[in-house]
């Protein structure tokens, strides 16, 4: 039996910021992103953790993150077979709106019961994937402010919930509206950063990062970000702002992280015939656009 919450759904939109406003984004999209801990895991590692976000399309209710967050990547699959995952169990949890509230959504995913129920799509090129969470009860799309029952997926458990933030087609941007040189933020959970035994950053915490659109990849469909992104910020959404007429700033969804753009560096020993490469991160990041959310969420 499908088990059922009543949730609080706020939407991201197009957001006016008032001459007063203190910070550069609306308050509540410091929840936008939500953070992905692997457990139960079929290689030799003993967990994961990765970044996402929640989507919103018709009364449907989705988790976004890259598709190698949830998925091994490396290892070979015959044809008609499966991927496998890298772990059994992701633990989804998002905060509440409010900043000032430490209110959180904490959901369970089981990944091969939501896989056996045909709620986790990935794409076949491009590093997406979405788990679809649960459906509304209402028989249309809900509106921003709305309350609603959701009826969950197989796999989902509810541990906690909060007010949770979403978003939707209309809150988002497609490649083709993605500007080359527009401000850009960054959020997710860089879990490799810092030092466990020096504690400076709490790592239950979203990280926020500044950068721009430096260009776009048409061959590859994929946004180039002038952006510094670590291991864990995987699957975090990407908000352009966009500057409007009459002094309106628009911030929208245009992508989410999957990988940053190395620089390898190879030293070369002639006496000893050998060479050794060093690979460091060049600073830029590369996107997924929204486009491919579109298309594993359409009907």
């Amino acid at each position: 039996m499908k088990c059922f919450c009543r949730l609080f759904i706020i939407l991201v939109a197009v957001w006016p910021l008032a001459a007063a406003a203190q910070r550069s984004i609306p308050d509540d999209n410091l929840a936008y992103p939500v953070s992905i801990s692997l457990s139960d895991c079929n290689s030799n590692i003993a967990s994961s953790q990765g970044s996402g976000f929640f989507f919103l399309r018709g009364v449907d209710l989705y988790l976004v993150t890259a598709r190698h967050v949830l998925f091994n990547m490396a290892e070979r699959v015959q044809p008609g077979q499966p991927r496998p995952f890298v772990c059994n169990k992701a633990l989804a949890v998002a905060y509440s709106r409010n900043p000032k509230e430490r209110q959180h959504t904490r959901m369970q995913l089981d990944l091969p019961a939501l896989r056996a129920d045909g709620s986790i799509k990935a794409h076949e090129t491009h590093d997406v994937v979405v788990v679809r969470i649960g459906k509304s009860a209402a028989s249309a799309e809900l509106k921003s402010g709305e309350e609603a029952t959701f009826y969950y997926s197989p796999g989902i458990t509810v541990i906690e919930h909060a007010q949770l933030l979403t978003t939707t087609t209309t809150s988002s941007k497609k490649l083709d509206e993605v500007l080359t040189a527009n401000d850009v933020y960054v959020l997710g959970y860089p879990s490799s950063i810092g030092l466990q035994q020096v504690p400076q950053i709490d790592y239950n915490t979203p990280l926020v990062r500044k950068g721009i659109v430096a260009g776009i990849n048409y061959t590859n469909k994929t946004i180039v970000l002038d952006c510094l992104i670590f291991h864990g910020n995987s699957g975090g959404p990407v908000l352009q702002v966009t500057h409007l007429p009459n002094g309106v700033v628009s911030i929208t969804t245009i992508g989410l992280i999957v990988q940053y753009v190395p620089v390898a560096e190879t030293w070369v020993n002639a006496t000893q015939n050998y060479s050794n490469m060093q690979i460091y991160n060049s600073g830029y990041s590369i996107a997924e656009p929204m486009d491919f959310v579109f298309e594993l969420t359409a009907k």
